[in-house]
């Protein structure tokens, strides 16, 4: 496949300017290496079925750099993207917040292995990948209830999402979980989960992609109070027997 970095860049910097969102030439070529070292490697590892250009600037790029409008930018935050897969949206908001400490969790090692050595190539510092699992992790005192921010693509149901993500938050903190059309059933099947972990809902955001038609939108969950510590269940429970 025959990459034009030229149109690949420009195709970028008109999403990016749609998203009305600062950035840097650095950033951009960023972005450029990262695609180049996404496509090389996913031959190896099968990170992703999208692989044209133009797709994943829209489905993986601009769609993980669509909630920076929706974040307090004022103080360095620490982020922890759960199932982050190729780094989306983890890694990608990582080169927007430099300041930001982010650590993005998969139960792949091998894309595990991907993200620590695109960080390596990328120049990147305050970043971690880590191996494993979120109820694994959520256990583990210098996880737990430690993060401002938790981000999630495409992982799993709003009730079992939300035993992933919670625990780790600190009380204050706030999840992001992208949705698609369907979240509001999904709301209403986590009123439970949100009542038993110590969470509400805090809103409800469409977002707009620039060229990406699917219906997308962004749920943000506020941590109100401690979770139980019996929260997550070990490690496959919460996707068998929901909260």
């Amino acid at each position: 496949m025959e990459i034009n970095k030229e149109k690949f860049i420009e195709k970028l910097e008109s999403g990016i300017k749609k998203l009305n969102i600062s950035y840097s030439n650095e950033q951009l070529e960023q972005l450029w290496e990262y695609y180049l070292f996404f496509i090389q490697e996913n031959k190896k590892y099968n990170l992703s079925t999208i692989t044209e250009p133009e797709a994943v600037i829209k489905k993986h790029f601009l769609d993980s750099l669509v909630i920076l409008n929706q974040l307090d930018l004022g103080q360095r935050k620490r982020w922890l993207d759960i199932g982050t897969g190729a780094g989306f949206p983890g890694m990608v908001l990582k080169l927007f917040l430099p300041g930001d400490s982010f650590y993005l969790l998969d139960s792949s090692s091998k894309k595990v292995n991907f993200l620590n050595q695109l960080s390596y190539k990328l120049g990147l510092t305050g970043i971690d990948a880590t191996h494993g699992r979120a109820e694994d992790l959520a256990q583990i005192e210098e996880w737990r209830g430690s993060f401002d921010y938790v981000c999630s693509r495409a992982v799993a149901s709003l009730n079992v999402l939300l035993e992933y993500a919670v625990p780790f938050l600190k009380i204050g903190g706030f999840a992001y979980l992208y949705k698609g059309p369907e979240y509001k059933e999904e709301i209403k099947e986590a009123e439970q989960a949100l009542n038993i972990l110590g969470a509400e809902i805090k809103e409800t955001i469409e977002l707009d992609v620039p060229g990406l038609k699917a219906e997308r939108y962004l749920i943000v969950i506020e941590k109100t109070d401690l979770t139980d510590k019996k929260y997550p269940r070990r490690a496959g429970i919460p996707k068998k027997r929901p909260l």
